[in-house]
């Protein structure tokens, strides 16, 4: 369908999470992915001034129209205590369809700019040393920035420059027990709340070929819901569901 590309922030949102710790440790002990994979399908609606569009995008689509990209994941862990941190930047361009409302729904076509910025800060406490059971809690941001230059019959409409920004303060549990010395199984879901509503879950595995390295693959899936505000005149709703497999590289050093 033509409206997909506003659908997109596939590499988005993204966290990876950490490896799991034996036993707690008076040292800290870093994690760090310089770069993950998230390869995310979506689907949902958002409503950009006068301009609805449904969200449906699948992966191969996505990668089609990628601009640029970036993404990490820090971690550090001294005895039941943690803290973390993710960044992911994605912005895709090109052209596209869009459905305007007024006065009545109408299909045109648009070249469109669209960036998204995900960060996420939070803690972590182990509750549960034995079965690595952990609590977590934070703060995460979405800012969805939107460029939409409408073009050929329908130049006559108004070009979108529209941005947003959703703060959610969320809570949680993991839970990543080792299953041998190169094996351990993650998890972890949250829900959060704010200005809007997001919610994640994971489930997957690291395999550790060299103590100082381990591959992270699984699925993810993520909502956010920036819900309706009439007040703002610009980006007045995202509501999209993203999912899909996971890949990453981590890098481990520290503890003893």
């Amino acid at each position: 369908m033509g409206a997909r590309l506003l659908t997109i922030s596939a590499a988005l949102a993204v966290l990876l999470p950490a490896p799991a710790l034996a036993q707690t440790s008076d040292a800290w002990k870093w994690t760090f992915a310089p770069m993950y994979f998230w390869a995310s399908e979506l689907s949902g609606e958002s409503t950009v001034r006068n301009t609805t569009t449904p969200v449906f995008l699948s992966f191969g689509d996505a990668i089609d129209h990628l601009g640029a990209s970036f993404s990490f994941h820090l971690e550090g862990q001294k005895g039941r205590v943690g803290f973390f941190g993710d960044l992911d930047r994605i912005r895709l361009s090109g052209s596209s369809q869009f459905t305007i409302q007024l006065p009545s729904p109408r299909t045109i076509e648009g070249e469109l700019d669209l960036a998204n910025t995900f960060i996420e800060m939070g803690g972590s406490y182990l509750v549960n040393e034995e079965a690595n059971v952990a609590v977590i809690g934070g703060l995460r941001t979405f800012t969805i920035g939107t460029e939409i230059e409408f073009t050929g019959a329908n130049i006559a409409f108004t070009p979108v420059d529209a941005s947003r920004t959703a703060v959610n303060v969320f809570g949680g549990v993991t839970y990543r027990p080792e299953i041998n010395e190169k094996w351990t199984f993650l998890s972890r879901a949250d829900l959060g709340g704010g200005s809007g509503l997001s919610w994640s879950a994971f489930l997957g595995f690291e395999f550790r070929p060299k103590p100082w390295a381990g591959l992270v693959f699984g699925y993810k899936g993520e909502g956010v819901d920036f819900g309706s505000d009439t007040d703002d005149e610009n980006l007045q709703k995202y509501d999209v569901t993203y999912y899909g497999p996971i890949f990453g590289l981590n890098f481990h050093w520290g503890g003893q």
